[in-house]
């Protein structure tokens, strides 16, 4: 029974060193002193004091996920459906041989010419039901890129302070919001980035400057 046993614990070490899903799975970089580096697509960016940042396990299109820390929460939120977004950075990494435009052209103009839009998609959840505020060029690293500036709406349940001489818990109403935040789309070479930010309306301006510094330390490695 003894060599039995054994003999299965071998063929399991064997076959898992053969067969690629029992093999560990890489991640897409490294997170060092909130610095990240991705050596397959060859870019570092830095995220604030106030920011974490999280890999992912290839193969992934996202490469980081970052979030703020000590986000803040509105007051005016009662109800148990609707929790404060946390402020996030998702950087994208893929390869293709179309222009910007093209992929500009796949993703706001529901061109199915893209075979990943599905998958970009999935993770650009700013995009889909969004207003465009307004679309401009930028430069990261020195290379030009296109900035859409995006609101999403969504409903929420907030305390209704009419009620309150009435009620001494106060009634609630139901009121229209937004997230914002930006998409961001570059090329180096056949290499295409996309960088996602968002968080609440409501705390928009403050996080968008520290996101805006986060962005402005993206550099390009060998």
């Amino acid at each position: 029974m003894k060599r039995m046993i054994v003999g299965l614990t071998l063929i399991t070490l064997i076959l898992s060193g053969m067969n690629p899903c029992f093999a560990k799975k890489e991640n897409t970089g490294e997170v060092k002193k909130n610095e990240y580096t991705d050596a397959k697509f060859g870019f570092q960016v830095t995220a604030l004091p106030n920011w974490k940042a999280k890999t992912e396990k290839e193969p992934s299109l996202l490469r980081v996920f970052m979030t703020q820390k000590n986000y803040k929460v509105s007051t005016a939120t009662v109800s148990a459906q609707h929790t404060t977004a946390i402020p996030t950075i998702l950087i994208l990494a893929d390869t293709t041989s179309f222009s910007l435009a093209e992929v500009e052209s796949c993703l706001f103009q529901k061109s199915e010419k893209l075979k990943n839009r599905d998958d970009y998609m999935l993770k650009l959840e700013l995009i889909p039901n969004s207003e465009n505020l307004g679309t401009g060029d930028v430069t990261i690293a020195k290379l030009p890129a296109r900035m859409y500036t995006l609101q999403q709406k969504y409903q929420r349940v907030v305390e209704d302070i009419r009620e309150r001489s009435s009620s001494p818990s106060g009634g609630t109403v139901i009121i229209e919001d937004f997230l914002a935040g930006h998409v961001i789309l570059f090329k180096k070479g056949n290499n295409l980035y996309m960088v996602q930010f968002s968080c609440e309306r409501e705390f928009f301006a403050p996080t968008n400057e520290e996101f805006q510094k986060i962005i402005k330390s993206w550099k390009f490695t060998p």
